[in-house]
């Protein structure tokens, strides 16, 4: 039990831990008592008065413990994240799909476009001075497919990626996902997948989760199936008023034509062109410019369909509807305008696969954050990937999303990196 006693200096002084035996009992006034039987005895010192709130930003992040001890809605979000996880884990297991860890530490780290964080292992009998350059992961997604390949026709995972890349608001180096990959599943049976999940999740959580069920209804949020759709390319054609010729949609073609090409666009529309400034940059420049306050105007879930070929190079490409240009079996889920899900029918031919990572060798000479070749994993593809559809959702975002928490570090039990290092 605990004793508590006010202060008028806005603090609360503390015995945290003591044990007494006795007989509880109410006061004529009502006052919930123990008649104490035995003599109370100390189990644990608090040796500071704790207080009634931390104002300050910085001083909660560096205090996360004893942020969590003094504020109740803090701890309620950490209780709405493990209902999150409970849930998804209740969701994958139901239909048949099989837990796994893949590895954090290897050679390459691939699945996505982000700057990997580098670290060296001993090598074993070599020397002291003998180390091993490896690389944190960044995605799970390449060891999964693995799994696929090794008969395992669905697996998910959650855990830990590390992208080493800016923090802000909704980034931190390190962050939680869920992938998962199943043999044989269509663009369409991912979208049904992932209406079934979200919501279902709301549902659920607004049910029981009083912090979710406030700020569901708060913002006014609808997670009904069926989403809406938007097209990439004709709504950014229609936004901007023009139409983009082939050689820009088409990777395989002549990437220095498609550059020129998006240099002039950006200057006539007045767009500063990003750094480094590819192809596949400028697409998603546009894309943010141009179909990023359409996403952002909506309450419900928005799925973003038929990426640019060159912006998926780990997805199945497919010639678009009365088309001569070829577009990206892939979505992403937008919600409020922050990217929830990246999902898409996974490339299977290991030499369609060799011929997009090629590519991507072109522009990571200078973009660090482009996908690097993993000759391993190309190996491995060599034995036969089936179809696949693959998906992946940023724990921490969705979090964010459901309780309304501003900050990707009131997510994280001990905040973000910031608070992590030099945490008292």
């Amino acid at each position: 039990m605990s004793g508590l006693e006010s202060r008028g200096s806005g603090y609360v002084e503390e015995i945290s831990c003591v044990t007494v035996t006795g007989i509880v009992s109410r006061t004529r006034t009502g006052e919930l008592s123990v008649r104490a039987t035995s003599e109370i005895k100390l189990l644990s010192p608090c040796l500071h008065p704790i207080p009634l709130t931390l104002s300050r930003e910085q001083t909660r992040s560096h205090n996360r413990t004893v942020d969590l001890l003094v504020h109740s809605a803090a701890r309620d979000i950490l209780r709405a994240r493990a209902f999150v996880l409970t849930y998804l884990r209740t969701f994958f297991s139901a239909r048949d799909f099989l837990e796994v860890q893949t590895p954090i530490l290897s050679d390459v780290a691939g699945g996505a476009n982000a700057r990997p964080f580098v670290t060296h292992a001993t090598v074993l009998g070599a020397g002291a001075d003998s180390s091993s350059l490896l690389e944190l992961r960044i995605a799970p997604e390449l060891w999964l497919k693995r799994l696929i390949i090794s008969g395992f026709d669905r697996v998910f995972e959650i855990g830990q990626v590390f992208r080493n890349e800016g923090i802000d608001a909704t980034h931190n180096p390190e962050f939680t996902t869920c992938e998962f990959y199943q043999a044989f599943a269509s663009l369409d049976d991912l979208i049904s997948l992932t209406e079934e999940l979200l919501s279902g999740l709301v549902k659920s959580a607004v049910e029981k989760v009083p912090a979710i069920k406030t700020n569901i209804h708060a913002k006014g949020f609808k997670f009904d199936a069926p989403f809406l759709r938007v097209d990439f390319i004709s709504t950014l054609e229609e936004c901007i008023g023009m139409t983009f010729p082939n050689f820009v949609l088409n990777s395989s073609e002549d990437s220095e034509d498609a550059k020129q090409f998006l240099e002039r666009l950006f200057a006539m529309e007045g767009i500063p062109i990003p750094n480094p400034g590819t192809v596949a940059r400028m697409l998603d420049k546009l894309c943010d410019y141009y179909i990023g306050p359409i996403l952002n105007s909506t309450k419900t879930p928005v799925f973003l369909m038929n990426f640019p070929e060159v912006l998926s190079p780990l997805a199945k490409s497919a010639k678009a509807d009365g088309k001569d240009y070829r577009t990206a079996r892939r979505f992403e889920l937008y919600v409020a305008g922050k990217e929830l899900v990246n999902a898409y029918e996974e490339e299977n031919s290991p030499f369609a696969q060799r011929r997009k990572f090629e590519l991507q060798l072109r522009d990571r000479e200078v973009d660090a954050e482009a996908h690097a070749t993993d000759e391993g994993y190309l190996a491995s593809m060599e034995w036969g990937l089936p179809p696949t559809g693959g998906w992946g959702i940023g724990i921490d975002r969705l979090v964010m999303l459901l309780t309304g928490a501003e900050r990707i570090s009131d997510v994280l039990t001990f905040g973000g990196m910031k608070g992590v290092v030099g945490q008292e």
